[in-house]
Formats: C-alpha cells, structure tokens, sequence
C-alpha cells in the first residue's frame, strides 16, 4: 500500500514559538484551555487531546506541565495539528508566577493508495491543482495559530 506524507511549519523557517509571562495568575490558560480551543479552532472536545498533564501541588511553588494537541481536519487530504507544552510555578501564598508555553503548528498533507497507477495519478493532481490549494492551507494554518497567540496575549494582559 502506497503512502505519501508531507508535513510543514506553519511558522517555517522557526518550528516553535515561546511564549513567557510573569506575574498574577499564571495558570489562567489552563483554566480556559478546552472551551478558548474550541473557539478558536472551532473543534469539537474528541478533537483536544491532552497528552500529558503533570501537576506537583506539594511543594511550593507549585508545578505544572501540561501537553496539549489540537487537531483540526480541513479537507480530505490536509490535517493541522497544534502543539502546546506548557510549564508552570505558581506560588502557594501569592497567586503569582511564571509560565512558559512552547507553541508549534504543523500540516500534514497525505494520501494512502492501494496501487501505483492512483499514486501517480495523485502526484499529478497534487502538481496541477493541489500545490496552490497547499499554500492556502498553510496561511489558513498561520492564522489560526496567530489567533491562539492574540488570545493568548489578551489573557496574560
């Protein structure tokens, strides 16, 4: 069975983007994170993937490290998936603290077939058509991205 993956940066020639606050609430966007995703990416839940949440509340400053991933499909053969990493410290006495989230923005174009006549039949819809309709794809995959980071900001304000 043939398969052809292409992935790419929506934020190329950078492959993530940093994000640090210090100051009051740092772990606002945790609070927010599911319902701001599905705004903005407007996607359901079953598309938020939390992959890993780790929280250590015992000593002070308190701990976090949280991975989320966001996919959102656009056509049949294009994907976008948002990355973010976040680590925290939050003091116990004072609501204060720094957090710093690492942001990546990826899509991914594939095609499965089972022979190598759709393959190349693919191949060469994808050099008539699909290129330019790949470049809309990746500043449509930028906006949504800039989008996150506006809301972002707005909230660490």
């Amino acid at each position: 069975m043939g398969k052809i993956i292409i992935d790419d940066d929506c934020f190329a020639p950078r492959k993530f983007i940093y994000l640090e606050y210090k100051g009051p609430d740092p772990f606002a966007l945790i609070k927010a994170g599911n319902k701001l995703f599905r705004r903005i990416f407007e996607v359901g839940s079953s598309k938020i993937a939390e992959r890993r949440f780790m929280w250590d509340w015992t000593g002070d400053p308190i701990q976090l490290y949280e991975h989320f991933v966001i996919r959102k499909e656009v056509s049949n053969y294009t994907t976008f998936y948002f990355s973010l990493r976040i680590v925290g410290f939050k003091s116990k006495s004072r609501n204060e603290g720094s957090i710093r989230i690492e942001f990546e923005a990826q899509a991914r174009h594939q095609y499965e077939s089972n022979n190598w006549f759709m393959t190349n039949l693919w191949w060469l819809y994808w050099y008539i058509f699909y290129a330019k309709a790949r470049q809309n794809y990746l500043k449509l995959c930028k906006e949504y991205a800039d989008k996150l980071l506006t809301a972002i900001k707005e909230m660490y304000k």
